[in-house]
C-alpha cells in the first residue's frame, strides 16, 4: 500500500541483493480510482501493513491476511496478491484503512471486492463499513462513525442473503436471491452523498453481469419515507469489521481484491484487469576513461515502458555517491506510456564515484535498478608519476635462485589506483610484489629476479595510470648455471588467454590427494617460496578439493619462511556468460583468533607475462575457530561491473612456512556464468522438461557436443540442476 512517503525516505538494500515490501494499494491509481487492496503482505495481522489502522480498542482475535487468494472470471482471473480473513468472533479486532487524503464530501463512492462468506448467523452483523471522519480526522485506535453497512445473514440450509443499511438507526434492505456459503462473489458497495438530511442513497449489487455501466441493484436504500435516519456528510475511510458484543457475532467471510472509485466506470476501468508490467532498457553512454571534474557527462538513458501501473513509479538515486549524479526525471506517472530517464553525471571531486538508480513501483515485483560507476580527473591537477629511476641495476644470480631490488613511486591526483607490470618478454624471470599503484602516495615496489635458466634477461616495467603520463622502468639480469634450490611447485607466469570460458564448472574430481594440482586451464603458482596449492581427498566420502597449507614439519617452529601460493582460474569470458555470477564453496580448519595465515579472492587481469591482482572486498573468508570444518558458500554477482570481456579469479593464500603454521583451506565447486537459479535441487516428484549441453565456450545444443560438456536440465518447477560429462 502506497502512502505520499517522500521517495528519498525509501532506499533499496545491497550490492548483490535488494528486496522491498510488496505494496499494493494505490491512491489515485487510476483517475478516481482510490484505493485498490490486494493484500499482498506476508501472513499474519493485516493491522500495522500497509496503511491499515486499527479501529477501536478490541484486541481479540486480530484480522488476519492469509494464503488464500480469491479469483473470479472478469474481475481476478488470476491471484494477484493473498486475502484478508475475518473469524465468527464477537467483539474482535476491526480495523480500517483511509482511500483518500481528504473527505469525500459529495458524489459517491463506490467499494468492489471478492466476498467469500464461509459461515454466518442470524445476528445482522455487518463485516463492512465507510467511516465518517470526525473533525480530528481517522485515527489509529480511535471510532468514528460507521456508516453504510454491508451484512450476511443466514436463510436456508448452506445459504445467506446480503443485507444493507445507512446506519444504526436505519431499516434494513435483503436482497431477494440467496447465495452459497463457501463461494466467491462480486460485490459493489455504494454510498452516495446526497445534498440535504436525511436522504443519502447506498446500493447493492452482486455479481453485476455489466461492467460497462451501472445496472440494476440487488438492494437499495433510496425511498426517504421509510430510511428517515441520519446519514454521512463525509466519507474517507473503510472498514473492516468482526462481531459487535459479546453477544452477536459476525459472520466469517475471506475479502480479497478490494477496489474503491468515485463512479462505476473508474471500478471496472478494464485495464486495471491486465497485470501491470514496467520494463526500463538502459543504454550507457559513458564511454571515457574519467570525465572532467565540473562538467556534466551524459551517463546513460533509461527507456521506460510500462502498463497498468496503479500508482506512479518513483526515480531516485542512492549508493555512497549519489549526490556526484542526477535524474532528470523522478517519476513516471500512473497508467500506461513510456518515459526516458537521463542520468548524469557531475562529479565535484577526483575520484571513483558509485550509485545506483532506482525504479521503485507500487508493485514491488516491478521494482528494478542499476549500478553507475565513473570517474573523475581535474584538468588543472593533471595526474602524475614520479619514479626514482628509469632503470634498476644489473640482477645478477645463479639459475634457480633469487635476488630484489626495490623502487619507489611517487602518484597524485589519480581518479583511481593506478597499475604496475612487467611488460616485456622476460619469460616470467622478473616478479613485482605489487601491481597497485595509490591514487596518491609513494608506492614501493620489490623486484625479483627468479630465472630458471641461465642467460641474459631484459624487460620493462610499465607504471600507468587514467590520465597520467606512462613511466617506464628498464630490467636486466644475468642468471649463471649452478642454482641448486629446487624448483617449485605448480605452474609458472604467464596467464592463458586462449579459449576464454563462458561456462566454467569445476569439482576437482581429477586431483591427487597432496599432490600439486594440475587441472586444464588453471594456472598453480607459487608465488613466494616453493609450495602450490595441493589436491586433497576425505576418506569418508571420497569428495575432493583444492587444499592449501603453510604446514612443514621439517621448518623448526620459529624458523619459517613466507610463503604465497594462488591457483587461478582459466581465462572467463565475461560477454558470453549467461550469468555474471561466480561461486564457489570454502572450508577452513586449524584457524585460530587473530592468525596472519590469509586467504584472499582476487580479480585477475593478464598483464603481458605479469598479471594485475586486485583482491575483491567484502568477502568474508572464514578465519577464526568456531568456522573450522564448516563449509561456506559464496555467490559474487558481477554484472554491471567494470570488468574486463576476459579476466581471471584466483584464489591468495598467504602465510609463513613452518611446523608453527597450521591454518589449512580447501576450496570447491568453483563455477563461472552457469545459466541456473537452483543448481542440484530435484524433488522426487519432479519430471525433466528440457535439456541443454553447453561446451566451454559457452556454444548451447540439444545433443551432446565433443569433448567436456556441462548438462543442464531443466524441469517442471522451474527448478535445474548441472552436471559435467565427457563426450
Amino acid at each position: 500500500m502506497t502512502t505520499k512517503q517522500h521517495p528519498a525516505t525509501r532506499r533499496l538494500a545491497g550490492a548483490v541483493a535488494i528486496v522491498l515490501a510488496c505494496l499494493c494499494t494505490a491512491l489515485s491509481a487510476q483517475a478516481d480510482r482510490y484505493l485498490t487492496e490486494n493484500f499482498d503482505y506476508p501472513v499474519g495481522n493485516l493491522y500495522g501493513q500497509g496503511n491499515w489502522l486499527w479501529y477501536g480498542t478490541q484486541d481479540a482475535a486480530p484480522v488476519q491476511v492469509v494464503d488464500t487468494a480469491l479469483t473470479l472470471a472478469g474481475y481476478q482471473p488470476t491471484a494477484a496478491g493473498k486475502a484478508a480473513r475475518l473469524g465468527n468472533t464477537a467483539s474482535g479486532q476491526d480495523v480500517m484503512v483511509k482511500f483518500a487524503d481528504k473527505p469525500i464530501t459529495s458524489g459517491a463512492v463506490y467499494t468492489a471486492a471478492l466476498i467469500n462468506v464461509k459461515s454466518v448467523t442470524q445476528d445482522n452483523v455487518y463485516f463492512l463499513s465507510y467511516i465518517a471522519p470526525s473533525t480530528t480526522g481517522v485515527q489509529d485506535k480511535k471510532t468514528n462513525s460507521e456508516i453504510g453497512r454491508l451484512m450476511a445473514e443466514a436463510s436456508s440450509e448452506g445459504k445467506f442473503k446480503f443485507k444493507i443499511s445507512r446506519n444504526s438507526g436505519t431499516q434494513l434492505e435483503t436482497t431477494a436471491d440467496e447465495y452459497e456459503l463457501g463461494k466467491t462473489y462480486l460485490v459493489v458497495f455504494m454510498y452516495q452523498l446526497v445534498e440535504g438530511t436525511k436522504n443519502d442513497i447506498v446500493k447493492l449489487w452482486v455479481n453485476p453481469a455489466d461492467k460497462a455501466k451501472e445496472p440494476a441493484a440487488a438492494a437499495q436504500i433510496t425511498d426517504m419515507s421509510v430510511h428517515t435516519s441520519a446519514d454521512a456528510n463525509r466519507l474517507q475511510a473503510v472498514e473492516l469489521r468482526q462481531g459487535s458484543s459479546v453477544s452477536k457475532t459476525g459472520p466469517q467471510v475471506i475479502v480479497d481484491a478490494m477496489r474503491i472509485a468515485s463512479s462505476w466506470a473508474d471500478l471496472f476501468d478494464q485495464s486495471g484487469n491486465e497485470d501491470p508490467t514496467l520494463t526500463v532498457t538502459p543504454q550507457v553512454v559513458y564511454n571515457v576513461d574519467a570525465a572532467p571534474v565540473g562538467q556534466a557527462t551524459t551517463y546513460a538513458t533509461y527507456k521506460v515502458d510500462y502498463k497498468n501501473l496503479p500508482a506512479a513509479t518513483q526515480v531516485y538515486l542512492t549508493g555512497k555517491n549519489r549526490d556526484q549524479y542526477e535524474v532528470d526525471l523522478t517519476q513516471i506517472p500512473a497508467g500506461s506510456g513510456s518515459a526516458t530517464v537521463t542520468l548524469t553525471y557531475k562529479p565535484t571531486a577526483i575520484g571513483k564515484h558509485t550509485a545506483r538508480i532506482n525504479f521503485e513501483s507500487s508493485v514491488a515485483t516491478l521494482n528494478t535498478g542499476f549500478e553507475a560507476t565513473a570517474l573523475a580527473y581535474d584538468p588543472q591537477n593533471l595526474p602524475t608519476i614520479a619514479v626514482t629511476a628509469d632503470h634498476l641495476d644489473t640482477f645478477k644470480c645463479k639459475a634457480g635462485e633469487t635476488v630484489t631490488q626495490t623502487f619507489t613511486v611517487t602518484t597524485a591526483n589519480f581518479p583511481d589506483y593506478g597499475k604496475a607490470a612487467v611488460t616485456g618478454t622476460a619469460r616470467g624471470a622478473f616478479i613485482i610484489n605489487n601491481a597497485t599503484l595509490l591514487k596518491s602516495g609513494t608506492t614501493t615496489i620489490t623486484v625479483t629476479f627468479k630465472p630458471n635458466e641461465a642467460g641474459n634477461y631484459s624487460d620493462v616495467i610499465t607504471l600507468s595510470g587514467i590520465k597520467a603520463e606512462p613511466k617506464t622502468v628498464a630490467l636486466t639480469g644475468l642468471a649463471l648455471q649452478g642454482g641448486t634450490t629446487p624448483g617449485a611447485e605448480g605452474d609458472t607466469l604467464p596467464l592463458p588467454s586462449e579459449n576464454p570460458r563462458a561456462m566454467l564448472v569445476e569439482s576437482f574430481d581429477n586431483v591427487t590427494r597432496n599432490t600439486a594440482v594440475k587441472l586444464d586451464g588453471w594456472k598453480n603458482l607459487a608465488l613466494k617460496g616453493t609450495r602450490a596449492w595441493w589436491g586433497y581427498e576425505w576418506t569418508d566420502d571420497g569428495n575432493k578439493a583444492a587444499k592449501v597449507t603453510p604446514y612443514d614439519s621439517k621448518i623448526e617452529a620459529g624458523a619459517g619462511t613466507p610463503c604465497q601460493m594462488m591457483l587461478v582460474t582459466p581465462p572467463l569470458d565475461y560477454k558470453k556468460a549467461a550469468s555474471q555470477t561466480f561461486s564457489f564453496r570454502v572450508m577452513g580448519d586449524f584457524m585460530t583468533a587473530g592468525m596472519a595465515d590469509k586467504l584472499e579472492v582476487c580479480y585477475i587481469e593478464k598483464n603481458g607475462n605479469d598479471m594485475y591482482v586486485e583482491p575483491i572486498d567484502g568477502i568474508a573468508i572464514p578465519a577464526t575457530a568456531d568456522l573450522n570444518k564448516e563449509w561456506q558458500s559464496f555467490d559474487l554477482h558481477l554484472e554491471n561491473q567494470n570488468i574486463a570481456d576476459v579476466f581471471y579469479i584466483g584464489f591468495r593464500f598467504t602465510s609463513t612456512r613452518g611446523a608453527d603454521h597450521v591454518a589449512t583451506y580447501y576450496i570447491d565447486d568453483v563455477k563461472w556464468g552457469v545459466p541456473t537459479t537452483a543448481v542440484g535441487e530435484v524433488a522426487t516428484s519432479k519430471t525433466a522438461t528440457q535439456v541443454k549441453y553447453y561446451n566451454v565456450a559457452g556454444m548451447a545444443s540439444d545433443t551432446p557436443l565433443d569433448g567436456l560438456n556441462i548438462k543442464v536440465t531443466t524441469y517442471t518447477d522451474g527448478t535445474r540442476t548441472v552436471e559435467k560429462m565427457m563426450r
